[in-house]
């Protein structure tokens, strides 16, 4: 009997009504002949409910405390989930990360699974129930619950996928797949049948929200194939995988952003081989992300330092390097935000030179000033004002004709 891991978004399980859908799509799964774990996030936007009361109570609540509050919103959506399950006659039983055994490191708001322990549920899946489980959370050795930070419930999926052998692991959310970007965005936004891992990779990464990369990295390194499809309608989706037999004529097969960006720069830091490294290790001792990073020379002894961060990390990142100014010994801080991160994404970018060149004259053909660059063999990310975003994803997608069909030959 083949396992299948379906997963299910807030907005697939915003109402109870919306939980009758999930039940339907489960028990045909169910019915034709598989074992099913569904993993699922909290209902509609319960997070971002229960992120606010934490907020009227304080600026900086413990991260501990968050994690405690925030597991909640999973627990609800597996429980009533597993109540519209029996009571059609399908015998579901619901399990938190923990019950699940779902081991994470000592890491609050974004713990990464260390391990999972399977004889948990084993038991449940032979005697033919259907398994719920709550995603985005586990538990630390020493017993305090965790959460696995944004898109946690696609990593809690594909990990438990990965952990019992399952082949193919379904992502249900409310986009019928990938799209070349968000069409909430660029009307002409197209879906894609298929795309490699490491194209969703680097779209995941650079801001893509419909899967989170640590996900993808796990189906990755596992060899689990991916499906990303609607909760709503019968849709062919989008089949994540090894790099397609066919070779793909676009070398840009994707537009990926970011909004909420900030840009640190340290001014006049000791031109050395130490100071840039110091930097970084203050900074990552908080668990904090750095995105793009440049590094200019002003002369022998000194030299500046940008980077950018996710703005809500903004207030954190300046006290770390405030309190350690006298080590870092930069002369001057500043930042600028209100900036988005724009990027193309395609595998064939490393075979065809001239793309970088492509992009840059078309943004400034629409008078979009680039204030950082990062590149990869199959991405180059710009960081532009957020003003301009809509202008350069419309410009980007246009430019390298997203929109059309991709045509593949053998």
């Amino acid at each position: 009997m083949a396992l299948t891991v379906m997963k299910f978004c807030g907005t697939s399980v915003a109402s109870v009504e919306r939980l009758q859908r999930v039940a339907d799509k489960v028990i045909k799964k169910k019915e034709a002949g598989n074992q099913v774990i569904v993993v699922v996030s909290a209902m509609g936007k319960t997070t971002d409910t229960l992120v606010s009361m934490a907020e009227s109570i304080s600026d900086r609540p413990s991260k501990r405390e968050m994690d405690v509050l925030l597991s909640t919103g999973e627990q609800v959506t597996i429980a009533l989930l597993s109540m519209v399950l029996n009571e059609r006659g399908c015998h579901a039983v619901s399990f938190t990360g923990w019950q699940a055994g779902i081991k994470t490191e000592a890491v609050h708001e974004s713990a990464r699974i260390s391990s999972i322990d399977t004889s948990l549920i084993r038991p449940q899946l032979k005697k033919g129930s259907i398994v719920i489980v709550a995603g985005f959370q586990g538990v630390t050795e020493d017993g305090e619950i965790t959460t696995l930070g944004r898109g946690g419930s696609d990593t809690s999926a594909v990990a438990i996928a990965a952990a019992f052998g399952a082949k193919r692991c379904e992502i249900y959310t409310d986009v019928t797949g990938v799209f070349t970007t968000d069409p909430r965005y660029v009307n002409k936004a197209r879906k894609l049948k298929e795309i490699s891992y490491d194209e969703m990779l680097e779209m995941a990464y650079l801001g893509a929200g419909v899967l989170h990369p640590r996900a993808v990295e796990y189906a990755k390194n596992s060899h689990l194939e991916l499906v990303v499809c609607s909760s709503f309608s019968d849709d062919e989706g989008t089949v994540i995988k090894e790099e397609v037999s066919m070779e793909k004529t676009k070398s840009v097969r994707g537009l990926a952003f970011e909004k909420n960006v900030t840009k640190v720069t340290l001014l006049g830091l000791p031109n050395n081989v130490t100071a840039v490294s110091r930097v970084f290790d203050a900074i990552a001792a908080k668990h904090i992300n750095i995105d793009v990073i440049v590094q200019n020379v002003l002369d022998e002894a000194r030299t500046s330092l940008s980077f950018t961060v996710d703005h809500d990390a903004l207030n954190e990142t300046l006290d770390v390097l405030r309190a350690q100014e006298a080590e870092l010994e930069y002369h001057k801080m500043i930042f600028e935000s209100e900036l988005a991160k724009v990027s193309i994404v395609g595998s064939g970018m490393a075979s065809n030179p001239g793309v970088a060149a492509e992009m840059f004259h078309a943004l400034a053909e629409k008078d979009i000033k680039v204030k950082m660059i990062s590149t990869s063999e199959i991405k180059v990310s710009t960081i532009i004002d957020e003003s301009k975003l809509m202008l350069a994803l419309d410009t980007l997608h246009e430019t390298f004709h997203l929109a059309e069909e991709e045509s593949m030959s053998l």
